[in-house]
């Protein structure tokens, strides 16, 4: 069933990649001042997307608990998503847990301008404007949290992702970007109920770090550079802060998994 699930996500991110050829380029980048960067535990975070697409935008990003959230669909099975207005904003206090603050966004037909933002206790300190070039609507952006409290034993282990892209093929859309799925603590697929979550980006660095609720417990990440070829993509897995297992590929990786006892 995840197999199926992926596939879908792929096939469908690749459909829509295609409508991505029209772009507006007359439109210069915002310019933006970046204050210090160093994120500590209590400081409030703030995610802002800002597009001229008048129908709005849709895309994916962290919660505080770790979670991946993203626009809803309209309906139960079918429908595009609810396009959310520019200015949108969400705030929440740094957990004091490992923790990315991550956003990736995309205007409707990809073809407007968008800038993601992330401010610190009110203050930009990254900021990504259309970044896989002039028009083309996507932006996306990550940054770690440093914060992280969590230690692990043999019985109760600390377990953590990693996807590092390299060798980009600068001609590929979004060749800085991967998607895929992965199982959460409690053993379910990521992204089972949010279908929409295959078709964002996701920058080289990602980390999802988190403690089991259950163990045995099968570590499971599956996925693909966002275009097939468009970059090599390293899956990395970490028990207790030790490498277990690292797979790479510029293709799809399928069955990636590995079992804590």
């Amino acid at each position: 069933m995840k197999k199926y699930v992926f596939i879908y996500g792929c096939i469908f991110m690749i459909a829509t990649a295609c409508q991505k050829s029209t772009v507006n380029a007359d439109e210069p980048n915002r310019p933006v001042t970046v204050t210090d960067s160093l994120i500590l535990k209590g400081d409030t975070l703030t995610y802002e997307v800002i597009t001229n697409d008048p129908a709005g935008w849709y895309g994916m990003w962290n919660e505080p608990d770790g979670s991946v959230h993203c626009n809803p669909l309209d309906s139960i099975y079918f429908g595009g998503p609810e396009y959310y207005s520019s200015g949108w904003k969400l705030s929440f206090v740094c957990p004091d847990k490992p923790f990315q603050a991550f956003i990736s966004a995309a205007t409707k037909l990809y073809d407007k301008n968008i800038t993601v933002n992330l401010y610190k206790n009110n203050k930009l300190i990254k900021t990504s404007t259309n970044d896989s070039g002039p028009g083309l609507g996507v932006a996306k952006l990550l940054v770690d949290v440093k914060t992280d409290t969590l230690t692990g034993t043999a019985t109760d282990p600390v377990l953590t992702y990693e996807v590092l892209l390299n060798e980009e093929d600068t001609a590929k859309f979004e060749a800085d970007g991967w998607i895929g799925q992965w199982n959460m603590p409690d053993g379910k697929v990521s992204d089972l109920e949010r279908p929409l979550l295959t078709n964002f980006a996701i920058p080289s660095g990602w980390k999802y770090t988190f403690k089991p609720t259950h163990l045995p417990f099968i570590m499971y990440l599956g996925g693909t550079p966002y275009i097939p070829g468009g970059a090599t993509m390293t899956i990395n897995f970490y028990v207790n802060s030790t490498l277990v297992k690292s797979q790479s590929s510029r293709n799809y990786i399928y069955e990636n998994r590995f079992e804590v006892q």
